[in-house]
């Protein structure tokens, strides 16, 4: 490897960790990447089973039209003109069923207030306050989008419960299991979501709605692309064991193989309660180091499923399926492998190299609890070829027979290509528990659950989803939020904001 000092060494080639090397490399700083695992991309990566490429999560991205809030971030990465986007149906980017129900949601907040007084009339009232106050609150959000500069950022007036909300404006009943359908996407009831994560993650999609083709333009080779063209280098199979900390202030790494590099700066873009793991504890005071290690969301269970005939139902809205009108069912079960239903079961595609075929890979996940996972977890190491494998052929039948509720047909049209849990995400991405989105930003909890990017180690900062908010366009901004510490608030937004002029 490369014996020189660096400006800045980044542990962690995940989203937030490839945005903030571009941003960086993009100031001029010579900026490397390490990974531990061999192939860099962290929860953005793909991979092949039986001829089909899946994703590792979620790769549905918002916002993503001109002048729209993800799309400045792209286009300042330069990724924006890079990606194949397969635009998802106007009419309907969601599909939500329930036990007598279901729902077509449409792309545009005017198109789903009026769908929504359509099938809810006599809830007219509450849905308009539901809506204004949604447009309030998002021009009162610094940095979700840039474009938007609030006089003052009000965000810490809307993290009370949005259970709570709902209830204040007499939203109620079939309506408010709706209007929550989409929880999965931040991994957390409406009992403890705070009302701003809710509205960020529903404007968002209601924005625009895309998948990217990770057959043409894989988003991690995309984002390693940009990286390295900007000069940033990126070494994967390289697991940093220690920090080298001097007098409170770290100047380098120690990996695996006692390989030391050094550089100006340190950011992590991992799980933050690891950085106690390759440092002194003493160095955090003991209230943070709480902090650190507090609860997090559930884990995803996968099951990636090829869909063999030219029927898929999921080539343009992702389709969320509960087998009961209680939306926070799923938060509370802690027992897969017993008989309980499992609440919900999330499915989403990804098209397939001939387009003329029309078959996909599609995706199936439901929540697993942190219960569930220690469970999973046990069985994985008293033996992962019998009963870990049994656990997950369960799971993978219950999957199936949940999915089966509203495509009886199913069995004729899949083929099971392959089966994950919270233990494999935890092995390949060193994501605590496997879980889906950090570390829980309760109502109840909220300022515990967010974190400043700058540490009390001199020259050691945080980044990822877990120091901000949640998903792919939550780990962006938190590492704008500290590309914005290094080299100034004003100056960087209105680089961001100001690329397209």
């Amino acid at each position: 490897m490369d014996k020189s000092i660096y400006d800045t060494i980044i542990i962690g080639s995940g989203i937030s960790g490839m945005a903030a090397g571009i941003m960086l490399a993009k100031e001029g700083e010579k900026a490397l990447v390490l990974e531990q695992h061999s192939i860099a991309g962290g929860m953005t990566q793909t991979y092949s089973r039986k001829g089909k490429i899946f994703p590792t999560g979620v790769h549905r991205l918002g916002s993503l039209k001109p002048g729209q809030p993800l799309w400045y971030y792209f286009t300042y990465l330069d990724i924006m003109d890079k990606l194949d986007l397969v635009k998802l149906s106007d009419d309907c980017f969601e599909r939500v069923y329930f036990p007598t129900n279901n729902y077509k949601i449409p792309t545009g907040h005017d198109n789903f207030q009026n769908k929504l007084i359509k099938n809810f009339p006599d809830q007219e009232k509450s849905i308009a306050t539901y809506f204004s106050d949604l447009k309030h609150v998002i021009s009162n959000i610094g940095m979700y989008d840039p474009g938007i500069i609030p006089k003052k950022d009000l965000s810490l007036r809307h993290t009370g419960p949005l259970e709570e909300y709902l209830k204040s404006i007499d939203i109620s009943g079939r309506l408010k299991s709706l209007l929550t359908a989409n929880s999965p996407l931040y991994g957390i009831s409406s009992k403890e979501c705070p009302l701003l994560i809710h509205f960020i993650v529903s404007d968002s999609y209601l924005n625009s709605s895309f998948r990217i083709n990770e057959l043409n333009t894989p988003f991690s080779d995309t984002l390693a692309d940009s990286f390295k063209a900007k000069g940033g280098k990126i070494y994967v199979n390289s697991h940093v064991k220690k920090l080298i900390i001097k007098n409170k202030t770290v100047i380098g790494v120690i990996l695996d193989n006692n390989e030391r590099l050094f550089s100006k700066k340190i950011i992590f873009s991992g799980h933050p309660s690891l950085i106690l793991d390759i440092c002194p504890s003493e160095l955090f005071r003991p209230a943070f180091r709480n902090r650190l290690n507090q609860a997090n969301t559930p884990g995803l269970f996968g099951v990636a499923l090829k869909w063999t005939k030219n029927n898929c139902p999921l080539e343009k809205n992702d389709t969320y399926i509960y087998d009961s009108w209680d939306v926070n069912y799923q938060y509370g079960r802690d027992n897969i492998l017993q008989d309980d239903p499992l609440g919900m079961v999330y499915l989403s595609a990804l098209p397939d190299k001939d387009k003329s075929n029309k078959n996909f890979a599609v995706t199936a996940l439901t929540g697993i609890s942190s219960r569930e996972t220690c469970l999973l977890k046990k069985y994985y190491k008293e033996s992962k070829n019998n009963k870990y494998k049994a656990a997950k052929n369960k799971i993978t039948q219950k999957i199936l027979n949940h999915i089966k509720q509203v495509y009886p047909d199913i069995f004729e049209n899949i083929e099971v290509a392959d089966t994950y849990s919270p233990i494999t995400f935890q092995r390949y991405t060193l994501t605590k528990n496997g879980s889906a989105y950090g570390i829980q930003k309760t109502a109840q909890r909220f300022l515990e659950g967010m974190f400043h990017p700058a540490t009390k180690i001199r020259n050691l900062f945080l980044t990822g989803q877990s120091i901000g908010f949640n998903g792919i366009h939550g780990s962006i901004v938190s590492s704008v939020n500290l590309c914005q510490l290094l080299f100034g608030k004003e100056y960087l937004t209105n680089k961001i904001v100001g690329r397209q002029n």
